[in-house]
C-alpha cells in the first residue's frame, strides 16, 4: 500500500468528521499504520490513522481496549470517528483526538532528573492500573478478550518474535552469534517463562506511543492490541529504544526495577532487550516503514546493544 497523499487524508478526515480540514502532515514514528496530524479549519488538530485493508481489526481493537483502559484510569485518546467499510475512503481510517506532547524517545534527552522521575512514577501508576484488568485466556497480543489467536505459554510468544525477526534478515545477518545466544537463553530459561501468568500489559507503550508534556505522561496512544504475559517485556523494548538514541535509559530502569529484583529476572530483562534490538533491526511484513538504514547511528548502536544484551542474557 502506498502512503496516502495529503489531499486524500484531508478528504478522509473531512468526510469522517463532517467538517472542513486545512492541512495534513505525516508522523514518521508510525510503523504499522500511516499516521498524520490533521489541522481542521476550526483551528483544532486531530490524528488520522490509515491502514491496509487486511489490518482493519487493529482499529476495532483500539476502540475495544480504549474503553477498557479508560475505565481503570489509563490516559488514552478518544476515538472521534472510525470507518472500516472503505466507503468513505478506500482504506480503513480512524480519527483520534490529539494528545498534548511528543513521544518519550523524542523528548527524553531534554528531561531533567526530576522530570524523569515523574515520568517513571506516571508509568508505574499506569502499569498498576493496567494490572487490575482480568488476565488473558492465553499469551501475546490480542485485539480483545474474545481473540483466540494466543499462545499457550509465554515462551511461545518470545520464540515467535525471535523467529519472525530473524527470518526477515538476510542470510549473513541471520548467522550473527547474538541470535544464537538469544536462542540459547530462550531454551535455558523456558521453564521460568512457562511459569509466567497471562497478566495484562501495554504491548506498545515503550519509547514510542507514550506522550510526554511538561515532564509528565499525558497519553498512551497505540492500543491496537493488549499484551498478556510478562509486563517486563515492553520495558526491555523501551530501554533498547532509548539507548539506541542516547547514553542512558534511567527512567525505564526505575520502572523495571520492581520487576527484575533478582539476578534471574535481570537476565530475563537483558533477553527482552536483546529481542527488542533484533526486532528493530529486522524488516517487518506488517510495517509501513522499514528498519533504520544500515549505516545510520541508530542501526550501529542497535547492533552493539544486540550483542551486549544477548551476552548478558547468558551470564549466570
Amino acid at each position: 500500500m502506498k502512503p496516502p497523499t495529503e489531499q486524500e487524508v484531508l478528504r478522509a478526515v473531512g468526510r469522517c468528521l463532517g467538517t472542513e480540514t486545512a492541512t495534513a502532515s505525516r508522523i514518521s514514528m508510525g510503523r504499522s499504520h500511516f499516521v498524520f496530524t490533521v489541522a481542521l479549519a476550526s483551528g483544532e488538530s486531530v490524528i488520522a490513522r490509515i491502514t491496509r485493508h487486511d489490518r482493519a481489526e487493529c482499529f476495532t481493537g483500539f476502540a475495544y481496549w480504549r474503553c477498557k483502559l479508560a475505565k481503570v484510569g489509563v490516559p488514552v485518546p478518544r476515538v472521534l470517528a472510525m470507518d472500516l467499510t472503505e466507503t468513505v475512503v478506500p482504506w480503513p481510517v480512524m480519527v483520534l483526538e490529539r494528545g498534548a506532547g511528543d513521544d518519550l524517545c523524542n523528548v527524553y534527552a531534554g528531561l531533567s532528573d526530576v522530570e524523569k522521575q515523574a515520568v517513571a512514577d506516571d508509568l508505574l501508576d499506569i502499569q498498576h492500573r493496567v494490572s487490575t484488568l482480568p488476565p488473558g485466556r492465553g499469551y501475546g497480543g490480542v485485539v480483545g478478550y474474545h481473540d483466540k489467536r494466543c499462545h499457550g505459554h509465554w515462551s511461545g510468544v518470545l520464540r515467535e518474535y525471535v523467529a519472525g525477526a530473524s527470518s526477515n534478515l538476510s542470510g549473513k545477518k541471520r548467522q550473527r552469534p547474538a541470535i544464537r545466544a538469544i536462542e540459547t537463553a530462550l531454551s535455558e530459561l523456558q521453564p521460568e517463562f512457562d511459569r509466567i501468568e497471562p497478566l495484562p500489559y501495554l504491548i506498545d507503550a515503550t519509547h514510542q506511543n507514550v506522550l510526554i508534556h511538561k515532564g509528565r505522561v499525558t497519553a498512551i496512544i497505540d492500543l491496537d492490541e493488549l499484551g498478556f504475559g510478562d509486563a517486563l517485556y515492553p520495558l526491555g523494548t523501551a530501554r533498547t529504544g532509548l539507548l539506541a538514541r542516547g547514553p542512558e535509559a534511567d527512567c525505564i530502569e526505575r520502572v523495571a526495577a520492581p520487576l527484575c529484583a533478582t539476578p534471574l529476572r535481570r537476565r530475563i530483562f537483558a533477553l527482552y532487550s536483546a529481542i527488542a534490538s533484533l526486532k528493530m533491526l529486522a524488516p517487518s511484513p506488517l510495517g509501513v516503514t522499514g528498519p533504520p538504514a544500515a549505516d545510520s547511528p541508530i542501526s550501529v548502536r542497535l547492533h552493539a546493544l544486540l550483542d551486549e544484551f544477548a551476552a548478558a542474557a547468558n551470564e549466570e
